[in-house]
C-alpha cells in the first residue's frame, strides 16, 4: 500500500473513531461468539450513511439484532439477505484486492465503483442506490 493510501486509511479511522466513538471493531464476547459460530447462518447486509457518506457491510445472526443496530446508529439499511460470516471475510478481502480502503473494518467511502463491485459479486446493494447510476446513465445516452 501507498504512504499516501496510508494516510488517508488512517485520517478516516481516526475520524470514524471520534464521529461514532469507535474504539475497538468487536468486542472479546462477540469475537468468541463469531469464533464458535463460524459457519452459522444469519444476515449479510448493507449499510448507507448519508451525513458520511460511508457504506457498512455486515454480518448479523438475527432481523431482531439488525433492527437494534438501525435505532442506535445513523446508518439506512440498504438491503438484507440470508448469508454467512464466511461470505463477509470473502468479500472484504476481494474488495481489499480490489483496491477499496476499509475503514474500521467494516466501513467504506461510497463510490459508484464500490456499489458496482458489490453489485457485481451479488452482496445485496438494494435498487435505491444502483439504479439511480442506471437512469443518470440512460438519460445521458438520450440527451446525446
Amino acid at each position: 500500500m501507498s504512504p499516501l493510501k496510508i494516510k488517508i486509511k488512517f485520517m478516516l479511522n481516526k475520524f470514524l473513531a471520534i464521529k461514532y466513538k469507535i474504539f475497538e471493531n468487536f468486542s472479546i464476547i462477540e469475537k468468541s461468539i463469531f469464533k464458535k459460530n463460524d459457519l452459522k447462518d444469519g444476515l449479510i447486509y448493507t449499510l448507507y450513511s448519508d451525513a458520511s457518506n460511508l457504506i457498512e457491510v455486515g454480518f448479523i445472526q438475527s432481523n431482531k439484532m439488525l433492527e437494534n443496530k438501525l435505532m442506535h446508529d445513523k446508518f439506512i439499511l440498504l438491503d438484507k439477505k440470508k448469508g454467512s460470516l464466511e461470505e463477509l471475510r470473502i468479500l472484504k478481502r476481494t474488495l481489499e484486492e480490489l483496491g477499496l480502503l476499509i475503514l474500521n473494518n467494516k466501513y467504506y467511502l461510497y463510490t459508484d465503483l464500490l456499489i458496482r463491485h458489490l453489485y457485481t459479486l451479488g452482496w445485496p446493494v438494494g435498487r435505491s442506490l444502483y439504479k439511480q447510476r442506471i437512469i443518470k446513465k440512460k438519460i445521458s445516452y438520450a440527451v446525446n
